[in-house]
């Protein structure tokens, strides 16, 4: 199989050499020019020097292999490969097509990153035992697996031992997606969980926090339930105080009247009421300090958040299901001390520390001033860099690293370029012993240097204040 690559106005094609000379007449032939299959490149045969060659659309496209050239596969990367061999079968089965003619290799498989799909090369007259193939495919995926990624280095590895087996069938491969899912769904709702669980543990911490506090608060308001109307803290202790000094006074008084006491002025009786008033408030006072210290030190506020934090994680941890022990065989192990480690950081993550809740107080306290910030302290410098050819219009791109991606698709894109022209995935430059190598990417509009629009596949060395045209974006590059 020969591959060339060739580019028209504003379109990037493949053009595939197959062995056999392709016969127009056949079915396959017509079923794949004939119509829109949703998997596969729209393609078009054309004639050249006596052979019928086909030209498969790869505008705005990507090959896996050069996609995945520094990538790591994380498991959205292979629902979307694996998901995508699943539905193209199912549009082999809809259209009556030979699945053997289908191209399994990573530089025939193009993906859409803004649609995250994959579309596939049929090759009529290329006949290849499919589940061969796929196995190859399965191979190649394993080393690029991101094993940080526990549901990847399952489903990879769980598709790889399926591949293994005699019976292989592709509602195995459905299987091993339906099950990542199904245990991405209960992982899910056991996230679910620790949050609730996080935010009873913020509701109750609140509330002691509260009622620690208002012990001493001065404003004399206590604690009350919701839905009750906020009650004044000490009122019916100074309206007992106050009757206590009622009845001793008229206790006195009648004592004086009847005799039992010598004759005493009212000055004294007044007196002697309000130094046994004062005295009961006073060991009355101390009494209930006793029993109510007041506001907790900030240790023993830490203790109980991480007290209640162990007691809330050890119970709502209890539900997670181990992951498969891969182990020799090219993967790590992710158990359940891994899983109980990232539930237990997410619940710390609700319960804000003292520091936080002062700097929170802070901030409300201050709405409309800032940390002062010196703008020009983030800024970064490279060994080389393309600079706007005219100043200020677009960003200085740094290449930093030994791969920069140039495009307008943020996610995608180490670089990007907010340009209506310029494609989501446009070029790359590579570094490479110090020299500095661009490609164009498959995109609509090219890439050219000093005026010369690059071919597609073409590595062209970069020179000190070379001209690059991505579209409309002009740069210089400087080393």
């Amino acid at each position: 199989m020969r591959a060339e690559y060739k580019r028209d106005m504003n379109h990037n094609y493949l053009i595939l050499y197959g062995e056999d000379e392709i016969n127009t007449d056949a079915y396959q032939v017509r079923m794949l020019v004939g119509n829109v299959i949703p998997s596969v490149l729209k393609c078009r045969i054309q004639g050249m020097d006596g052979r019928f060659l086909i030209y498969f659309d790869i505008t705005s496209k990507q090959a896996l292999n050069i996609l995945y050239e520094e990538r790591k596969m994380k498991i959205e990367d292979l629902n979307l490969i694996f998901g995508g061999f699943v539905q193209v079968m199912d549009d082999a089965a809809e259209y009556l097509i030979n699945p053997g003619q289908f191209l399994l290799s990573p530089e025939y498989m193009y993906a859409d990153v803004e649609k995250k799909k994959i579309y596939f090369c049929m090759m009529p007259g290329y006949e290849k035992d499919i589940k061969n193939q796929f196995q190859l495919l399965a191979e190649y995926i394993l080393p690029k697996i991101d094993h940080e990624d526990s549901q990847a280095v399952l489903l990879g590895y769980g598709v790889y031992k399926r591949t293994m087996e005699d019976c292989f069938h592709l509602e195995h491969i459905k299987e091993e997606l339906y099950k990542v899912q199904g245990q991405k769904d209960r992982e899910k709702e056991a996230e679910k969980d620790i949050w609730k669980s996080g935010e009873e543990n913020q509701d109750v911490l609140n509330i002691h926090i509260q009622e620690d506090y208002l012990e001493d608060d001065e404003s004399g308001m206590e604690f009350v339930r919701e839905g009750e109307a906020p009650k004044k803290r000490g009122l019916l202790y100074k309206a007992g105080m106050i009757g206590v000094a009622a009845v001793l006074l008229c206790l006195i008084t009648v004592a004086v009247l009847s005799g039992y006491l010598p004759y005493m002025e009212t000055g004294t009786v007044l007196g002697i009421i309000i130094v046994l008033a004062t005295g009961v408030m006073l060991v009355t006072y101390i009494i209930k300090k006793k029993k109510n210290p007041g506001i907790y030190p900030r240790k023993n506020i830490r203790e109980r958040e991480n007290e209640t934090l162990r007691k809330k994680t050890k119970t709502n941890t209890e539900i997670k299901t181990n992951t498969a022990d891969y182990d020799k065989s090219g993967s790590e192990w992710f158990g359940r001390d891994s899983l109980e480690m990232s539930e237990i950081n997410k619940v710390k993550q609700q319960i804000p520390t003292e520091e936080k809740r002062e700097k929170r107080l802070y901030e409300q306290s201050h709405p409309d001033y800032g940390e002062t910030v010196v703008l020009s302290a983030g800024a970064v410098s490279g060994p080389a860099s393309l600079v706007s050819k005219e100043p200020g219009e677009l960003a200085t791109i740094y290449l930093n690293e030994d791969l920069t991606v140039i495009g307008k698709l943020e996610n995608a894109c180490d670089a990007v370029i907010d340009l209506p022209t310029v494609s989501r995935i446009h070029a790359k430059i590579r570094k490479r012993e110090e020299a500095y190598y661009l490609t164009d990417m498959n995109s609509r509009n090219g890439t050219s240097v000093n005026g010369r629009l690059l071919r597609p596949e073409e590595e062209y060395q970069l020179e000190p204040e070379d001209e690059i045209d991505f579209a409309q974006a002009r740069y210089i590059f400087l080393s």
